[in-house]
């Protein structure tokens, strides 16, 4: 389904065909996923993007991104 006024994006997510349906945002991203901002680290196209850039950060048809989520334990 599309978001009124958003067109569907395809993005390589770990590896994964992913159709992004937000607004373009590494953080709308990270949210239709359900990641943890905080314990999130991630790429795109190979390059590290600091999540203090991850609103204003625009993804692009094709992007791929590789996301790392940290979790904690012992």
């Amino acid at each position: 389904m599309t978001r009124k006024g958003m067109d569907e994006m395809k993005l390589t997510v770990n590896g994964e065909e992913h159709d992004h349906q937000g607004d373009g945002s590494i953080d709308a991203l990270l949210e239709e996923l359900g990641a943890k901002k905080e314990h999130t680290a991630l790429m795109l196209n190979g390059t590290v993007i600091p999540s203090e850039d991850w609103n204003a950060t625009t993804l692009k048809e094709n992007d791929e991104i590789e996301m790392l989520v940290f979790v904690g334990g012992g």
